[in-house]
């Protein structure tokens, strides 16, 4: 796993628990944004068997990519970066309708692996597949900063959950893949059937301490090299902030992490329209409130020398989610809630009436929202 803070280049895997949350159009849009400020970057899709990053980034599906690099030896890795149409940005195809590239065999994931560490270049963004396939998983953990993209609705915020959980439980496998006594401890784990038994990460390590206390110290070490940062995509209302302060709670206290807030992002209709046109979003809307947000992003990154550390102004806000929290709010008044209807126009009165329904509904969703984590937790205490 390449530590990002010590390495000039950074790798940057992007990930989310579940599908259409909102992570190819991050990606690609990041990617121009980060292209834009001068920093040489390439965009990998690597949601093999699903491929379509090249459709938000508005490119043909015409290019060789990964699919050929893995079923032609005659292929390299340098063949399947090509040019895009934006200035400092490369692009990486997926399996571009090769049949059987999703099922990667070891040597294969090792190969792509490999060769996506020697790419010369100053940001590299990988768009993962959703969920939490093993391919997927030790595509993560390339690096230690990676990226989890979720809505702030319970089930995005529980599957985002999952998927770190089975991600450091992946590393903890990769970790002690040699060590006899650790790695049968982690495959009776594996085997446990019975719901809700799949014990915390923290007694996980408790248990591999019984095993070898320098195993257990070993096990701490790297979980505490992991910087996830987490994305909020299609917020509606800054109150969403409670509910990813939730999740933020649950992986500090059940993996044993240390999360941070990456940017926060109002959910807006040109990302509907970029989709159906097959552009990015600057060629919709390019003063539209999403771009701003994936702007600074951006700037986030390129002015984080040790990225995913990042140098935050602690007299003004607490952490990273409290500036995150503070973002969202400067942000709301620029939001578009409906087609055609911005917040500084003037509606009539039904209208009026129905978005203060609207809002209202939004805040109470969120209250069950939050309870229903709150209920997970507390219910899911020595049991998971």
């Amino acid at each position: 796993m390449i530590i990002s803070e010590d390495d000039r280049r950074k790798i940057l895997p992007v990930a989310s628990g579940k599908g259409g949350v909102g992570k190819s159009v991050l990606v690609a849009n990041l990617g121009i944004a980060l292209a834009s400020f001068g920093q040489r970057t390439v965009v990998v899709d690597l949601d093999l068997g699903a491929s379509n990053l090249h459709t938000y980034l508005g490119v043909k599906n015409r290019h060789r990519g990964i699919g050929n690099f893995l079923a032609d030896r005659s292929v390299a890795f340098s063949d399947v970066r090509v040019r895009s149409p934006y200035p400092n940005l490369d692009f990486v195809p997926g399996d571009v309708l090769v049949t059987g590239a999703a099922n990667l065999s070891h040597a294969q994931k090792r190969s792509v692996i490999t060769n996506i560490e020697k790419l010369d270049a100053d940001y590299i963004l990988l768009d993962l597949g959703s969920g939490s396939h093993f391919n997927t998983l030790d595509f993560f953990l390339i690096s230690n900063s990676g990226i989890i993209v979720t809505t702030p609705q319970a089930p995005s915020i529980l599957n985002a959950y999952g998927f770190l959980k089975n991600a450091v439980f992946r590393l903890l496998q990769q970790t002690f893949s040699d060590q006899k006594g650790v790695s049968r401890f982690l495959s009776d784990i594996v085997k446990e059937r019975q719901p809700n038994a799949t014990p915390s990460i923290a007694q996980i390590v408790e248990g591999i301490g019984k095993i070898s206390k320098r195993a257990a110290g070993v096990a701490r070490e790297q979980i505490g090299r992991l910087r996830t940062s987490i994305v909020v995509s299609m917020a509606d209302h800054p109150e969403d902030m409670e509910i990813v302060q939730s999740l933020r709670a649950l992986i500090e206290d059940r993996l044993q992490l240390e999360p941070s807030c990456l940017g926060f992002l109002y959910y807006d209709y040109i990302v509907r329209e970029a989709v159906n046109d097959t552009v990015p979003l600057a060629l919709v809307g390019r003063d539209s409130l999403i771009l701003k947000e994936i702007d600074r992003i951006a700037q986030k990154i390129i002015h984080s020398e040790r990225f995913p550390e990042m140098p935050l102004d602690l007299e003004e806000y607490e952490d990273s989610f409290a500036l995150a929290t503070i973002e969202a709010e400067d942000d709301y008044g620029s939001i578009n809630p409906h087609p055609g209807m911005r917040l500084d126009e003037n509606p009539d009165e039904a209208t009026v009436e129905e978005f203060i329904r609207l809002i209202s509904a939004q805040k109470q969703q969120i209250r069950e929202l939050q309870g229903t984590i709150h209920a997970l937790t507390m219910g899911g205490r020595g049991q998971e």
